[in-house]
């Protein structure tokens, strides 16, 4: 079988997929699906910007005898659940930064160093600031309920291991020597793993960014895809865009796009399966107003020992999206 001819047969499955929903509610005015072709990506340049800004210099860094802790309003999606961990600087300036270590007493361990992905949180990372006097930083811990660990058929075993993995408090060990910090009035249940930002503040928001329209990040995305795939196998799906302003979108400045599927943590561990490749801009047309374009998408997913949940996630790599995302469930190799 030809490419051509596998392609189009592929679109011809998606295409009745495609038209019975559309994720975002978007209206979707074309029936036409754009192939998916493995594109190499073009080389990312950072531009270099003629306005005049001063650097601010990184102060000594934050010691845990000049800092106070306290607990804020955490948040939970797709059995993801954040504790918002808020660290406030009484004294002069200081730099809050880097990924601490984790001490936690449980209910049979009065003590014991917590396994943690210092990689950030499914809620995100912080970056590294500077703390004025009574300025306040974050630490984001991100825990699972989705995983093989909480999810045997016998509740017993569940229930044995969310004992065996809840923690009653923890101790947060500040980069470089610069002391501890305690964190009493936290429980935590590491069964399916524990995540950690960066020591810092948010990051700017992307949905903070106005896109000049006809942009390709003033774009809506939304995709359309299985509710499971086979691990070792191709995930097949549709990726639509949607021009929700008055001023029409062209390819001109073909963008890259990055697709990746994220495994669940099963007791502190993931798997992730992500691929960048150059949009199909040459066989797509360009975004009238109110108006969509959907692109076949290919994601190869590597095998798994165990089936699992996942997060998936799509993206113009534009710096500002449009993004798309949903769950997906990975089924093990047979």
């Amino acid at each position: 079988m030809t490419r051509s001819r596998r392609v189009s047969g592929i679109a011809a499955v998606l295409v009745a997929a495609f038209s019975l929903s559309s994720c975002n509610g978007a209206p979707a005015k074309t029936a036409t699906l754009v192939p998916w072709l493995a594109l190499t990506p073009l080389s990312t340049t950072t531009s270099t910007s003629t306005s005049t800004t001063t650097a601010i210099a990184p102060a000594p860094p934050c010691v845990a005898s000049h800092l106070r802790v306290s607990m804020g309003q955490g948040e939970g999606a797709m059995s993801n659940e954040v504790f918002l961990v808020l660290i406030t600087n009484v004294a002069s300036t200081c730099r809050l930064s880097g990924y601490p270590d984790l001490i936690g007493r449980t209910s049979t361990r009065p003590l014991g160093a917590l396994v943690v992905g210092k990689t950030g949180t499914y809620f995100g990372n912080l970056i590294p600031a500077n703390l004025a006097t009574g300025q306040r930083g974050e630490l984001l811990l991100s825990t699972s309920s989705a995983c093989n660990a909480l999810n045997e058929p016998s509740q017993t075993q569940n229930l044995a291991n969310a004992r065996a993995d809840t923690y009653h408090g923890v101790t947060i060990i500040l980069p470089n020597g610069a002391g501890a910090l305690s964190v009493p009035h936290i429980i935590l249940d590491v069964a399916c793993g524990l995540e950690e930002s960066q020591l810092g503040v948010p990051a700017p928001s992307p949905y903070q960014y106005n896109a000049p329209p006809g942009s390709p990040q003033s774009l809506e995305a939304s995709v359309t895809m299985p509710r499971s795939v086979q691990s070792g196998r191709t995930l097949r799906f549709v990726v639509t865009l949607y021009n929700p302003a008055s001023k029409a979108v062209s390819w001109a400045d073909c963008p890259n796009y990055t697709e990746l599927i994220r495994t669940m943590p099963q007791v502190a561990r993931s798997q992730k399966f992500s691929r960048t490749y150059q949009l199909n801009c040459a066989q797509a047309q360009s975004v009238r107003p109110r108006h969509s374009v959907s692109f076949v998408m290919e994601l190869p997913v590597g095998s798994v020992a165990n089936s699992s949940e996942a997060k998936f996630s799509w993206q113009l790599d534009t710096g500002y999206g449009p993004y798309a995302g949903r769950a997906v469930r990975v089924k093990a190799s047979q």
